[in-house]
């Protein structure tokens, strides 16, 4: 289960109780206010409270007034205006209060409904509010000049060009004067998540510094300097010899199972059908090999490559190229100089991580062709035609301090009661070095007695406490001392921004998290740096195909006011031509499995959604959406719901070519089969149901589909790892052909949840599984498995398995199927841990 999704419903249900009722704050005299709620009945606006309410009717440009005074409302009769009688909830008005006070009012207005989505605007001047809570910036009213008031400040516009203050941001019950050229509506929704560019560093990171004070978020950023990039150095430097020539090439060898064909993605084991390249992140090192090595039994690498204490994430290998992504080293020694026991560590906060790029033509002569370092965390990437797409990450962090308000409150001149006598050993006087919250004030000021009841009548611990007198941190209002709001690339020793103001894009809602999620591309052949573009938001899943890159935020329910109780999803969509070019987004309901949830075909997106969870409540909502990128949204075309049984969430997903194929499991399996031919009328053709369920969909031809997952007894409960057989010869009737079960309930594989840790090969229908089992008994053991298997006509038969005693192996490998020598191989690679055998 994911946590944070656990945590994100907890808090959806928590926000929704809390804004059952809104609360508006109401100044004595006049303000501008909105009221993000439908009222039929104005009488909220009762005589003790309120003189007069004024609104403007945008439709026919005239004002319209309310009071719950008979007096003053004959005067507006007698003024020939219009008598305000209701609100929309975008609709904001003038209220002259009498004094200072809340108003409360309850929700009226359905979470589903489109009232609080919307907002009309009519040509001309228009007084509304965003009826969400929402903060966003002065643009999110597009070219329309925006004036907003409030009491004891000056008016402030969106329009730089009047000589007023710039609007910063905009607030929830915010009333505001807007001046449309246009009649139209502006989706809520839609235009919060709209994405945005800058015309100038300047702005941008202004855009920046303002969302991270909407959230009072101020990541500490050490002021320690950062260590030198440890580079790698020329071959001669990090490689040992060779022993002999194991240049031999062998043919049909398994390679990293990819969900599309011609995007590779990265793995820790790659091979060009001579050499093997393995992820040794015990040693901080990339071990060689070669597959005659391994026909030979032959276990001592021919190579290795230094990572100089960085830990390999993922590499490519492509025409001569071995590409590296690694998270660079984050201690450091304090003293360079020092190198004796007990020498302390520095921790560098900062991040980052590495690409490194070799030649990898003469095995003897390894060179390295470039060496960039970038800020930020390393996500995902893809390599397609020998461009690498690199997706990462970066939290903007400042370092911050909170002035002192000093505060005029009877704490500071509250007498002692006598009779009323404080604990004793108790001084609670300041030392020069630290200001602790006081339980009571200090005794220097007030000696050892004083009134308890006044004291916590005035709520007197919210302060602390000095000679000057009662002071508490205004966290409004932060002094930022050193801010680090963007992140940069290193190429080859040159340091240079990774984020641009005309590439960075922005939504319009402000307030939420300030991650930027960068696409960098990288030509492999030379190690150059070709471009990036950005857009501030968390990426949690993504997909690529041949030619666009999909980026989802499961974030996006923050874009949304919580009474609507949705979880959806938004999706930005890159083109990847020449240049990475944004090209639209759009929202589906629900969250998404990962990257299998979404597959592209003909320029149509398919996703697959669970909205709720089983353990939330007993309903669940299983959905595939069709979408198509027009002008700058992603447009559903077609909806298919309904898959599962109540309660049953999406397991696992694949979609392949007009077909689609969704597991749905709460105790029993149903797999069902998809029409997607017409992308308007998406079909569910067939279903199967069967105890356990599947975690990874393999596509074996039109008449099959292989499974990896786990068996379940009646009751749900999980047991053995299970590879299971599919007939969808008869697509209407799938059927299950054949099962495997591996191990005991104990047993784990990275396949489960990682589909390149399966060795799959289509010439001969053979497939390789890695996986682990334990004995927990007496005498605690675990062991390392390669299971060998053949899809022979609508069976499943075992070949061979390799097996490796022992815990020393680690957690992380990668097994190969290959022919040479007149024989087909299997090996299990972990580093410098490595077995073979024939198979057949």
């Amino acid at each position: 289960m994911n946590v944070m999704r656990m945590v994100m419903m907890v808090c959806m249900v928590f926000f929704g109780i809390l804004y059952a009722n809104t609360t508006i704050e109401l100044k004595k005299g006049w303000q501008l206010v909105g009221v993000p709620e439908k009222l039929s009945d104005m009488s909220v606006f009762e005589n003790n409270n309120v003189e007069i309410v004024w609104g403007f009717d945008g439709a026919t440009q005239k004002w319209r007034g309310y009071s719950s005074d008979a007096n003053i409302t004959q005067k507006i009769q007698a003024g020939a205006w219009a008598p305000l009688q209701h609100l929309e909830a975008w609709q904001a008005v003038w209220v002259f209060s009498r004094h200072d006070w809340n108003m409360t009012l309850e929700s009226s207005t359905p979470p589903q409904d489109a009232a609080n989505n919307d907002i009309k605007l009519y040509a001309g001047w228009n007084l509304v509010e965003v009826p969400q809570q929402s903060v966003v910036s002065e643009g999110f009213f597009g070219d329309a000049v925006v004036w907003k008031y409030a009491q004891d400040q000056e008016w402030k516009v969106n329009d730089a060009t009047l000589n007023f203050p710039s609007i910063d941001a905009i607030t929830s019950s915010e009333g505001l004067w807007v001046k449309s050229e246009t009649t139209h509506t502006i989706d809520v929704d839609s235009t919060l998540s709209k994405l945005h560019t800058f015309n100038d560093e300047t702005s941008m990171l202004a855009y920046i510094r303002k969302m991270l004070q909407m959230q009072h978020y101020y990541p500490y950023e050490t002021t320690s300097g950062r260590p030198p990039m440890v580079a790698v150095s020329d071959a001669e430097n990090i490689y040992s010899g060779t022993n002999g020539d194991d240049t031999q090439s062998i043919t049909d060898a398994t390679s990293t199972n990819l969900q599309e064909a011609g995007v590779d993605e990265g793995d820790i084991l790659k091979h060009d059908d001579v050499h093997l390249f393995s992820a040794d992140n015990a040693n901080s090192r990339i071990v060689v090999t070669s597959f005659q090595k391994l026909a030979a039994q032959d276990y001592v690498p021919l190579t290795q490559i230094d990572m100089n204490g960085k830990t390999v994430m993922t590499m490519y290998l492509q025409d001569d190229r071995l590409t590296v992504l690694s998270n660079t080293q984050r201690y450091t020694i304090a003293d360079a100089a020092e190198t004796t026991v007990g020498t302390s560590l520095v921790y560098d906060p900062n991040q980052r991580f590495s690409l490194d790029i070799f030649d990898v033509s003469d095995i003897q002569h390894i060179r390295t062709v470039a060496s960039h370092e970038i800020e930020g965390s390393y996500w995902d990437s893809r390599l397609i035609e020998g461009r690498l797409f690199l997706i990462s990450q970066f939290m903007p962090n400042v370092t911050s301090e909170y002035p002192k308000i000093y505060v005029n409150t009877v704490c500071t001149t509250l007498q002692p009661d006598e009779g009323m006598e404080c604990s004793t050993g108790n001084d609670n006087s300041v030392d020069s070095d630290e200001e602790p919250l006081p339980l009571r004030p200090r005794a220097a000021t007030l000696e050892c007695n004083y009134d308890i009841k006044a004291w916590n009548a005035n709520n007197c611990d919210q302060f602390q406490y000095d000679d000057t007198g009662a002071w508490k941190y205004d966290y409004d209002n932060p002094v930022i001392t050193a801010e680090n709001l963007t992140p940069f690339v290193t190429l080859n020793g040159s340091r240079q921004a990774l984020v641009t103001p005309s590439r960075f894009y922005a939504p319009y809602k402000l307030n939420q998290r300030a991650n930027i999620t960068t696409i960098s591309s990288v030509t492999i052949t030379d190690g150059h740096y070709d471009e990036s573009v950005s857009f501030l938001g968390t990426t949690n899943h993504f997909y690529a195909s041949p030619t666009s890159l999909y980026l989802v935020s499961s974030e996006y329910p923050m874009f949304f006011d919580y009474r609507h109780g949705k979880e959806q999803q938004m999706i930005y969509k890159f083109a990847l031509g020449s240049t990475i070019t944004y090209k639209g987004r759009g929202v589906v309901e629900g969250w998404m499995l990962n990257q299998f949830s979404m597959g592209e075909k003909d320029g149509y997106l398919r996703v697959a959604t669970t909205v709720g969870q089983s353990w939330w409540n007993r309903e669940t909502k299983n959905s595939v959406y069709i979408l198509k990128n027009v002008d700058d949204r992603l447009q559903i075309e077609g909806t298919l719901s309904g898959l599962g049984k109540p309660a049953e969430t999406i397991r696992a997903v694949r979609f392949m070519g007009d077909r689609g194929f969704v597991v749905t499991f709460e105790q029993t399996d149903p797999l069902y089969t998809l029409d997607l031919s017409d992308p308007v009328n998406p079909k569910k053709i067939g279903e199967l149901s069967i105890p356990g369920f599947s975690r990874y969909l393999h596509v074996v031809d039109a008449d099959r589909v292989l499974s990896i997952g786990r068996h379940a007894d009646a009751e749900g409960r999980q047991q053995e790892l299970q590879v299971q057989l599919f007939d969808i010869s008869d697509f209407a009737n799938p059927r299950l052909a054949d099962t495997v079960q591996i191990g005991t309930a104990e047993s784990s594989s990275e396949a489960e949840y990682n589909h390149k840790a399966l060795a799959y090969r289509a010439s001969d229908l053979m497939f390789g599984l890695p996986y682990q089992s334990y004995s927990y008994g007496i005498n605690k053991n675990s062991s390392e498995h390669f299971g060998i298997y053949q899809i022979e006509g609508m069976q499943i038969r075992l070949l061979h398995t390799l097996t490796s005693e022992g815990t020393e192996w680690g957690d992380v490998g990668r097994g190969v199927i290959f022919d040479t020598r007149g024989h087909t191989y299997g090996a299990l690679i972990k580093g410098t841990h490595m077995i073979c055998d024939t198979v057949k």
